[in-house]
């Protein structure tokens, strides 16, 4: 993994301007950025930012929001917030913000926020850490390479490596467990298509036979990955392969149903055959088994 920038050398050549508003421009999540930066950098409890999400990966678009963490002292979260939404609302104006419910699930503080008379897509997603909290969502086999904002304390050197035997053990341990869902409750599917009751039908024809085939699916080509669900998919898998589950996800009706169930359970079981012959479901280098071919 490559060093991150530190705090001696600058991550962005150009700094953001003091007092530079962006409510006369289209808003971009880089405006967004450059707000959140200009407010944090100075403040001595602020340690480090540093965004995630699609950027990590390279592959931030126009339709992509600002993905922030900022690592900050442990008495500091709410008043890191409270500066942060003082310029937003000075500047954009805050439509509507949303804050995740506490204690959430990845311990940390996160909100959301979206701005008067903009896009819905143009949102910020602040997630704040305390400093004393080491899970900071850094390891790029599962969120790719964080781009730095600012790293005041070396933040990206405390990146622990991943252990990867006790992935393949719990990897191992998906997979049985998925086989033995599948084939106890695939049925439900079929059932509730000969009551003729639709809703029923789709749910368990996703959650029962769907669900556990991604996960298979993303178990074969990106292990770091299983838990993923659906997200980041077309990016995942083989083209082929990402066109044959789309096609599986669009039912017409239930003579659709059934045979679409059959042919996932098919998928499935072809797939977990061979997962459990592989002498290996993770590897060092975030590869897969064996590496991925066929990606466009």
């Amino acid at each position: 993994m490559a060093k991150a920038p530190s705090s001696s050398s600058p991550a962005r050549k150009a700094q953001p301007q003091p007092g530079k508003a962006f409510s006369r421009t289209p808003l971009t999540r880089q405006h967004l950025i450059e707000l959140v930066q200009r407010v944090l950098q100075p403040l001595a409890y602020v340690h480090a930012l540093w965004e995630g999400g699609s950027a990590a990966f390279g592959r931030a678009d126009a339709f992509s929001d600002a993905d922030l963490q900022a690592c900050v002292d442990d008495d500091k979260v709410a008043e890191t917030f409270a500066a942060v939404e003082a310029e937003l609302e000075k500047v954009l104006g805050i439509d509507t913000r949303f804050i995740v419910p506490e204690p959430a699930w990845h311990g940390h503080a996160q909100r959301f926020y979206r701005f008067v008379g903009r896009e819905a897509w143009i949102m910020l997603d602040l997630c704040v850490q305390k400093r004393s909290n080491e899970r900071r969502f850094l390891e790029s086999e599962i969120h790719g390479k964080a781009p730095w904002i600012f790293d005041k304390i070396d933040l990206a050197a405390s990146v622990k490596p991943l252990d990867v035997d006790a992935q393949e053990q719990k990897l191992r341990g998906r997979i049985e467990m998925l086989r033995t869902r599948m084939h106890l409750f695939a049925h439900m599917v079929e059932k509730e298509c000969r009551r003729q009751r639709p809703l029923d039908a789709i749910h368990f024809y996703h959650g029962l036979v769907i669900a556990p085939l991604v996960e298979l699916l993303r178990i074969r080509h990106d292990p770091w990955r299983h838990d993923f669900g659906m997200r980041y998919l077309h990016t995942t898998l083989p083209v082929d392969q990402a066109r044959r589950l789309e096609d599986l996800l669009f039912i017409r009706n239930f003579p659709d149903l059934q045979t679409k169930q059959r042919v996932a359970v098919r998928w499935f079981t072809d797939l977990a055959a061979e997962l459990a012959r592989a002498p290996k479901l993770v590897y060092t280098t975030g590869g897969t088994v064996p590496p991925r071919r066929g990606h466009k």
